[in-house]
């Protein structure tokens, strides 16, 4: 049951940086309007920072699970091969959104 959460957890963690890298732009203007009433461009290299972050922080803690062995090995591959390419494409537009805003 543990390893189940724990798994679940990761994946969510996954989806939460993706969510985060492919829609920065739109989290960035919804802020402008309704929050913050700051400029969009720092929210969005918060919100960039943020997912890519995420990301290594989810590697990072799967790694750390495999070697306590608190993941099966067959989990830790699915996961992480989720992960990475995942994040990979993810993080890459995310940077590539912010250096269009940078101009």
């Amino acid at each position: 049951m543990k390893r189940i959460v724990l798994s679940i957890i990761l994946l969510s963690m996954t989806l939460l940086a993706a969510f985060l890298g492919l829609y920065g732009q739109d989290i960035a203007y919804y802020f402008e309007d309704h929050l913050f009433y700051e400029s969009p461009f720092k929210t969005l290299i918060i919100v960039t920072v943020t997912s890519v972050s995420l990301f290594l922080l989810t590697l990072i803690i799967e790694i750390i699970l495999l070697a306590r062995q608190n993941l099966k090995p067959k989990v830790f591959i699915v996961l992480l091969m989720t992960n990475v390419v995942i994040g990979f494409f993810v993080s890459w537009w995310s940077l590539f959104v912010l250096a269009m805003w940078w101009g």
